[in-house]
Order: structure tokens, then sequence, then C-alpha cells
């Protein structure tokens, strides 16, 4: 089943960098732990400054390895020898590799923590990763970077695409409706969960949108998820979290 089908078949818990509330975020472990609860995990890429594609959420490497060093400023080989706990930074393709029956959300980090758009071939290189493995179909990019997204698709016509969208993004790009997510080629929508956003969500998902907010980490506003007909969401603890509506309706 590819992961069109995967999404549209089955309410989802998915990992938000694999399992962070027990290991440490986008890391094998992490995401070798979260599938023994799911079968779908969300990551974020790096580029190195020879071109290889690293697992790791921020830009700089101080809070998770006591490094002051941007991520793409580095090397590969620079990159391989940074300890993060116990942990080495993955590379997408032994990632991919290692998991071929279960599915990805691959976030391209181009937007910086401060604010600004990092201007790298990371698209190009990220779906090279994913060619090379033969996990396209298993394989949904996401980004807040329009841009990004946008020359994903112009690289590759068929690969599904997500946009994230949280109160910065409102600020930067406006508000998105789906004549926006149709003119990017975007098939999956994750925004950042709020209460009175509900309705908006439900509106483009009867549109015809997939749609996954994050990050839930309460039973409460997972079953509130359900209740809408979403597809299911993100989660920091995938290992607690219900997997499907069958299972909240069983909350005490």
């Amino acid at each position: 089943m590819d992961i069109y089908g995967y999404i549209k078949s089955n309410f989802t818990a998915v990992g938000h960098r694999g399992l962070p509330s027990k290991y440490i975020e986008n890391t094998m472990e992490s995401f070798r732990n979260a599938f023994k609860f799911t079968n779908m995990v969300e990551l974020d890429v790096h580029l190195s400054n020879d071109n290889e594609v690293f697992v790791i959420h921020d830009f700089n490497l101080d809070r998770l390895a006591s490094l002051d060093r941007d991520i793409e400023s580095m090397s590969s080989r620079e990159i391989q020898d940074v300890n993060i706990g116990n942990q080495k930074i993955p590379r997408l393709m032994n990632l991919l590799t290692t998991y071929r029956d279960k599915y990805f959300l691959v976030e391209l980090k181009t937007v910086h923590d401060d604010g600004y758009i990092i201007r790298n071939e990371l698209p190009m290189y990220t779906l090279n990763a994913i060619k090379e493995t033969g996990m396209e179909d298993h394989v949904c990019i996401i980004s807040f970077d329009p841009y990004a997204i946008r020359r994903t698709r112009e690289l590759n016509k068929t690969i599904m695409l997500g946009l994230d969208y949280d109160s910065h993004s409102e600020i930067y790009i406006g508000k998105i409706d789906c004549s926006d997510l149709k003119s990017m080629g975007i098939s999956l929508y994750l925004p950042e969960f709020k209460d009175d956003y509900i309705d908006k969500f439900i509106e483009i998902h009867k549109a015809g949108y997939y749609v996954l907010p994050w990050t839930i980490d309460s039973p409460h506003e997972a079953e509130e998820i359900c209740s809408a007909g979403l597809n299911g969401y993100l989660t920091n603890k995938v290992d607690v979290m219900p997997g499907n509506c069958q299972s909240l309706n069983k909350q005490p």
C-alpha cells in the first residue's frame, strides 16, 4: 500500500521525531522504538555542505550536542563525528533503507530558526535519497516553506507533498485556503493544533485534503481530532497515545 492509501485507510498516531518523550529525537533509537507502536513517523532533514541529507531538527547543534555549529556549514564527515547522547545523526538514506515497510513524513528544514529562508538544494538531494532507496511510495515530503514545496514538485511530479502551518506561517505567508494548497500540489495539511481552528481543519478535510494536526499529547485532544473526522495526528508520545478511534472510545 502506498502512503496515500495508508493515510486514507487509517486514523494514525504519527511519531513526531520518533518517540522523543523517551528517547533522543530523530535518532535511530527513537525511530526504532516509535515503530513498535505506529507505522508512520515524522522527521526533519538538513543538507551538509557536501550535499548529504541528515536527519535532525535544529540548524545549530548547541541544544542537542553542545556544539555551536550550524549543520549546513559542516561536511558529512564532521557530522558523522558528532555524538548526540550515545547516538549518531542518521543519514536519511540509512533510515529509509532500514525501515522499507514503514511510512515517513520528511520535513525539509529550509526556514531558519531566525526566520530567514535558506536557499539550497535540499529538495533535490532529499528526492535523490528517497529515489535511490526505492521509497517514493512510502514518503510524503513536507515543509513550512512554500518555495521548497514548489521546488520539490518541479523536480518530482508524483511524490506526495504536505504543508506545515503554524502561527508564524500565518504572519509570513497569510491565511491558507484550499486554493493555496491546490496551487502547490499539496495533498496533506499539517496545522498546529488549536481548538478554535478545528472548523477550518474540517473544512479543508471535507474539500479532499488529508489533515494531520500537531503536536497532540493528550487523549482529549486526540478525541477531538477523531470526532472531527480528520486523518490522525502527530504526537511525541506514540507509545501511550491512542492509535485509532476505537482506542479513544475506550479511554476512561
